[in-house]
């Protein structure tokens, strides 16, 4: 049973199952667990694991620029009222289920990148899934597709983002 045992986790997809339980069975027998110590103690392990795993592949997905969080922002650079609205947007992740919009506005180089990209990775943490893109490639992606005739795959692939960052909104050329 016990060779089986991994390969039924396996196709059970449970791999912290398989990665954990027998370092967890030889301290449910130490610390004389009982059955449900023991599988809550392997569920927490499989839940933590996804959730890293998620966290990971999400931050990968969305394609954030590097180096960019909250932990890396100077707020002291900030005046004292963009630092609290920067707080409210951080601490209250409503507007970002309401699907509200926000807009970060300035001169270059003064950190609304680094704000946008602040935001995005502690939504990814959240449970909210994010994308990262320039306003010039998702309208050349749009219009890709659009000649393709698959404008409306693609606007089924961009609904899975509850937040889509449009960086660098001012570079975007029209053409008529």
């Amino acid at each position: 049973m016990s060779e089986a045992l991994p390969l039924m986790l396996k196709e059970l997809r449970l791999p912290a199952f398989g990665q954990y339980y027998k370092d967890y069975q030889d301290r449910a027998s130490e610390h004389a667990w009982s059955y449900s110590q023991y599988l809550s103690v392997l569920c927490e392990q499989e839940v933590a694991q996804r959730f890293q795993s998620r966290i990971s592949s999400w931050t990968h997905e969305a394609k954030l620029p590097r180096g960019k969080s909250f932990a890396t922002l100077a707020p002291n650079d900030l005046p004292q009222a963009v630092q609290k609205k920067i707080i409210a947007l951080r601490d209250n992740t409503h507007w970002a289920h309401q699907a509200d919009n926000i807009l970060l506005i300035g001169p270059s180089g003064v950190g609304k990148s680094h704000i946008a990209a602040a935001l995005g990775l502690h939504l990814i943490e959240q449970g909210i899934r994010v994308k990262w893109i320039t306003a010039t490639a998702l309208v050349q992606h749009l219009q890709q597709a659009k000649k393709d005739q698959e404008l409306m795959t693609a606007l089924t692939r961009m609904d899975k983002y509850r937040l889509m960052v449009l960086d660098d909104r001012g570079y975007v050329k029209k053409t008529y």
